[in-house]
């Protein structure tokens, strides 16, 4: 169930129905120090293994001093904790789990805003983690030459039996 906030990719743009295509949606995980971490969208893509935040926000985002100010189309400003830094957290910690098990992998962060709308001023240091649903799609598709994130079929599987080692449930999702 997606939380307001996180809804926005349509069935059209969907990744295609191929190995090593395959995605864990809406788990938590712990991090080492016991901390409960919600993971909207972990995927496995020829470009490696990504870690996806959802955000279907409206109106302007403007970072400031480390908040993310969201101005909505009605004028509501909301203050949002940092979501690349959160994200990117998140990865770290789901990667030294999967790494505790036997699995050495790579996770990368990203922010996908799913509202077309959206108009976002992101700084420099930022840009790299923050896609819009078509430009996540390209990226994804993207095979990787670095050896340590290069995903294969037998790959997905290990991090899938990984996963469930950590106690992170199946696949629910081959992505169709």
């Amino acid at each position: 169930m997606n939380s307001p906030g996180e809804s926005g990719v349509s069935e059209h743009q969907t990744p295609p129905d191929v190995d090593p295509w395959r995605a864990w949606s809406n788990f938590s995980s712990a991090t080492a120090q016991g901390r409960m971490c919600e993971v909207d969208l972990l995927i496995a893509a020829p470009s490696g293994i990504h870690m996806v935040e959802l955000k279907s926000w409206r109106g302007d985002i403007e970072v400031n001093g480390g908040k993310w100010v969201q101005t909505t189309e009605a004028g509501e400003v909301i203050e949002h904790a940092d979501p690349v830094q959160l994200t990117v957290f998140k990865s770290s910690a789901l990667a030294r789990l999967l790494r505790a098990v036997g699995e050495d992998v790579y996770i990368r962060a990203l922010l996908c805003l799913t509202n077309d709308r959206v108009r976002a001023v992101v700084p420099a240091r930022h840009r790299r983690f923050v896609v819009s649903v078509e430009d996540l799609m390209k990226r994804l598709a993207r095979p990787t030459h670095e050896a340590r994130g290069r995903i294969t079929t037998d790959r997905v599987i290990r991090v899938g039996e990984a996963l469930e080692a950590v106690g992170i449930a199946p696949a629910t999702t081959h992505l169709e």
